[in-house]
């Protein structure tokens, strides 16, 4: 699959953000039917092996959407995996998702060229979280598909650089696939991300409080309560 294509299978220029203890396969089955590529990080699949019970369910769903109406832009999945030492499960749900053909591969942390290998060799994309030029440069040296740029404001593992600084610093040397992050709620932000030359919106918190998440009812109440200066950077 190229980048192009990705693109063409979504009604909406959005990936639904890999969320932890968030995002599941009833999550991902609704933003795929509804034409934005879901997507959920393998560790909330657990055990290991839950990992193909959650691809299984999700390729199901898809597969009705489709049949269901033909017509319809039912946009592919994807799977987050934190390339770390850390995480020691990281090379067998490479494996699961090499052996399954997941279509989208979502890395953070390290460069993953072990990642793209497995990847490519079925036909699958890579896309990589950065949060600065410097891991950008490292990841397009790896190999990988498209950047996720993890701007100021993004949750989970986030950046500090203003969002038009490092569009324009990235664009600058790269003028493949970006995804943009880091506030975006509304269609006018999405807008806004292609404004400043991005191919896709990431949106995560947006998704957190909806009956198919896996987010609990205190954490989808919080979230409807929150406002910007309720968010807080940890060391």
């Amino acid at each position: 699959m190229t980048p192009s294509a990705l693109r063409a299978q979504t009604r909406l220029p959005i990936i639904g953000a890999p969320m932890f203890l968030v995002s599941g396969p009833d999550l991902v089955a609704a933003q795929c039917g509804a034409g934005i590529i879901g997507t959920f990080p393998s560790l909330n699949a657990r055990p290991q092996e839950q990992l193909h019970d959650w691809i299984n369910r999700i390729e199901e769903r898809l597969a009705a959407a489709r049949r269901a109406d033909p017509r319809a832009r039912v946009a592919p999945y994807g799977v987050n995996l934190i390339v770390h030492p850390s995480n020691a499960r990281w090379q067998g749900d490479l494996a699961i998702c090499a052996e399954r053909r997941v279509p989208l591969v979502i890395t953070s942390l390290h460069p993953p060229e072990a990642v793209v290998r497995a990847v490519h060799a079925y036909g699958g994309q890579v896309y990589h979280d950065v949060t600065t030029v410097r891991h950008a440069r490292r990841a397009l040296d790896a190999g990988v598909d498209g950047l996720i740029l993890v701007s100021a404001g993004a949750g989970g593992h986030a950046g500090r650089l203003n969002p038009i600084a490092l569009v324009n610093e990235i664009r600058a040397f790269y003028d493949g696939p970006l995804a943009l992050s880091g506030c975006i709620s509304h269609g006018k932000d999405v807008l806004a991300a292609q404004a400043l030359g991005c191919d896709f919106a990431y949106m995560g918190t947006r998704f957190i409080a909806t009956r198919e998440s896996l987010a609990n009812d205190a954490y989808r109440e919080m979230i409807l309560r929150a406002q910007a200066a309720d968010v807080t950077y940890t060391p």
